[in-house]
């Protein structure tokens, strides 16, 4: 047994008023909720003159109350006299309930953005015709519209305006134009894309700003029946068929959802009514992604965006669920020829069948589009060749709208989804209106990221899953004040996770999402750590990269306190998923402090170009390079062990001192006592210590002296 002791200086810490504003924190306070209701009679025209006592709000079942009641009427707006009443809003109908908060000053504003997605030839003339169409629904002076095409990115054509002729030319030119002139068109607008809008009750004014808030793609198909399987050519004819359809439809379906998902955020921000119109052939949602497409529809829900979806198929003869029927058909086949064929004849196919039911519940792209639609509080047009009048509804709907806010009888912020509804209180009426939201606090002023949706469904699955086993630990740092600094790490075995093989490109592609949720005793979101981590693996380097691991760690800040640690990984190639939960103790340290004993797998240089060099808020960070933990239970005899450590002194009681003990099987075997170096600038003092320890159950137990003051740390290793 011999103790090795490496003393690494120059361990970076911010201040501590530094630390705690860079690092995320959470809080949840009390928001209010803001709906914009369409409400028609059983003609489907316009109800103008409800009254608050006849409308009810309802989140999960719960009756909420209404703070604010509003009719919102551009066409009363258009007939104001221009001897309005002093103090008057113009082109709003109001009426409030008692007390209430007044809303937006803008909320007359209407924001109209045309959104053409990739389509064949034969619906281009059907798009071009729709949308001027829509253009020609007494677009008023205050909407401003904007052109946009989702391809293989998502392309800004015309920026917010109100002068239709520049709208009817950027129709024109994403109804007849190529890639390349998206492109160059979309290169010249983003440089003016952004818009600031201000206003007052004498006017609203609309003027470019600064800003590229796109980056994405998007693009569609509609699914294919697989061949029949009656022989080893078609059976060979089938795969081949398949793994295109499965790519295809994977890389289409992403690129168009996660470009409209990009436009929706994007509007977050602005004020008034904000309307997506999209024309596309129909929308596909890969059922590994259907968390991107739930992801677009809270999004257009938190940012008061409703979408339109118009299907520029037309009236066809054939049924959009054709593909849904097609591939539930393979599906069946292949269950049938299990029993049939020879023993390795069909496997492949086989392995697939779950993921062809899976494919045919997504395979009908008119219903993805419909689903969109009403998610929002808007509807979907199709079916049809006559598109004048459901167009003309869509810029009612954009003109005369009810707007209602409430705050949340419940305040516990857990993650779930909050259905939302309205009822009202006549005959006939019917109601359009956003679905609800995600209860999850903001972070630094951030949403909830897409791929968070899945872990937070794995989370609220019953009975908790667990596909595959995987390891995370909460290891405490520097006490900082009023929190405690941690770094929250995840390991799991790369053998455990899917991978999705493209045969073009010779690689293997891995795709995972992490979430930890620290929730207090109250049940409330105190922190969110998540990552989504997407790799993809030369096929020579495949083997050698499954026998290692996939380690993750970010810090994080918490107040002392008792919490629960739950945390989900998914394996998005599969949709397996797996949760824990553990309770966590936050305790304060003060006089000298001592970090967790942190086992080393590696540690790495800094790649300043590639991550930007030391991280000053990481406390698993220093002079030395990127520490990466290891959550082993177990470690091979006759290897280095490195042990990561920090020592923070206090203010007083001299030079600190480190004892470090092992024990084996219960018995002491070896003691150290380091000289520690000068603390640095901020304080800290890094240290590793290298334990290369016989077979035999460990524990290694550091003890920080400073004065009076003391601090332990203990960790238990098993070596074989």
């Amino acid at each position: 047994m011999r103790i090795v002791s490496l003393l690494c200086a120059g361990l970076a810490c911010l201040p501590l008023a530094a630390q705690e504003a860079n690092l995320p924190v959470i809080r949840t306070t009390t928001r209010e909720v803001l709906l914009d209701a369409v409400v028609r009679d059983k003609k489907e025209r316009p109800i103008r003159n409800l009254k608050p006592e006849e409308v009810r709000v309802l989140e999960d079942g719960v009756l909420q109350k209404v703070q604010t009641f509003r009719f919102t009427d551009a066409d009363a707006d258009e007939q104001q006299p221009a001897t309005a009443q002093p103090g008057a809003t113009p082109g709003a109908s109001t009426t409030a309930a008692s007390n209430g908060p007044a809303l937006n000053p803008l909320h007359n504003l209407n924001i109209v953005t045309i959104v053409f997605e990739r389509m064949g030839p034969g619906s281009r003339l059907f798009a071009q015709t729709a949308a001027t169409e829509f253009l020609a629904n007494e677009f008023r002076s205050n909407t401003y519209g904007g052109v946009f095409s989702l391809d293989a990115r998502l392309n800004a054509l015309q920026p917010y305006t109100n002068n239709r002729d520049l709208l009817r030319q950027a129709i024109t030119r994403a109804t007849t134009g190529n890639y390349t002139e998206f492109r160059k068109d979309s290169e010249n607008v983003l440089n003016n894309l952004a818009v600031e809008v201000s206003g007052s009750q004498g006017g609203i004014t609309i003027a470019a700003a600064g800003g590229d808030p796109f980056q994405s793609a998007g693009a569609a198909t509609q699914g294919a029946e697989s061949p029949g399987m009656s022989s080893q050519g078609q059976m060979m004819l089938a795969r081949l068929v398949w793994k295109q359809m499965e790519m295809f439809n994977y890389a289409a379906g992403w690129r168009s959802l996660d470009g409209l998902l990009s436009l929706v955020q994007a509007q977050a921000a602005l004020p008034g009514r904000k309307t997506v119109l999209l024309l596309s052939e129909g929308l596909v949602v890969p059922w590994e992604v259907e968390n991107v497409f739930q992801a677009i529809i809270g999004a257009a829900n938190r940012a008061n965006v409703s979408i339109y979806c118009v299907d520029v198929t037309g009236l066809s003869v054939k049924s959009p669920a054709t593909a849904n029927t097609d591939l539930l058909r393979t599906s069946a086949r292949i269950s049938q020829n299990q029993g049939m064929a020879a023993e390795g004849d069909a496997a492949v196919d086989m392995v697939h069948q779950g993921e062809t039911v899976n494919m045919s519940l997504a395979a009908n792209p008119q219903q993805a589009m419909a689903n969109l639609a009403e998610g929002t509080g808007g509807f979907l047009i199709a079916n049809t060749n006559d598109v004048a009048k459901p167009l003309h509804e869509v810029m009612e709907d954009v003109r005369a709208h009810y707007e209602l806010s409430y705050v949340p009888t419940s305040q516990n912020y857990d993650g779930h989804f909050r259905k939302i509804e309205v009822q009202v209180k006549r005959p006939g009426a019917q109601v359009h209106t956003r679905a609800g939201y995600f209860a999850l606090p903001l972070m630094a002023g951030e949403v909830m990221e897409p791929f968070e949706m899945a872990a937070l469904d794995a989370l609220n699955t019953k009975p908790q899953p667990s596909a595959f086993p995987y390891r995370t630990q909460a290891m405490p740092f520097r006490a900082a004040g009023s929190a405690v600094q941690y770094s929250l790490v995840f390991q799991m075995a790369m053998q455990n996770l899917s991978y999705r093989e493209d045969k073009q490109t010779a690689k293997l592609r891995s795709h995972v999402s992490l979430l930890a949720l620290v929730k207090d005793a109250d049940g409330q979101v105190a922190a969110k750590v998540s990552r989504d981590l997407a790799n993809d693996i030369p096929a020579d380097k495949f083997e050698a990269f499954t026998r290692g691991d996939l380690t993750f760690a970010q810090p994080l800040l918490l107040s002392p306190g008792r919490y629960t640690l739950e945390t989900a990984v998914v394996d998005r190639e599969n949709g397996a998923a797996s949760v824990k939960r553990t309770a966590l103790l936050v305790a304060d340290q003060p006089g000298i402090g001592l970090s967790e004993l942190v086992p080393v797998r590696r540690v790495d240089p800094f790649d300043v170009p590639h991550d930007g060099g030391r991280n000053p808020t990481d406390p698993l960070h220093f002079a030395g390079g990127k520490v990466t933990p290891s959550l082993d239970e177990v470690y091979a005899a006759g290897t280095d062990i490195p042990l990561y450590m920090v020592v923070y002194p206090a203010q007083t009681g001299g030079a600190p001192r480190l004892a470090i003990e092992v024990l084996r099987d219960g018995k002491p075997v070896s003691s150290a006592s380091p000289d520690l170096p000068p603390p640095d600038a901020t304080g800290a003092i890094p240290f590793m210590s290298t334990i290369s320890p016989a077979p035999g159950q460990y524990e290694i137990r550091v003890t920080a002296r400073q004065g009076a003051s003391t601090a332990s740390r203990t960790i238990a290793l098993r070596v074989q």
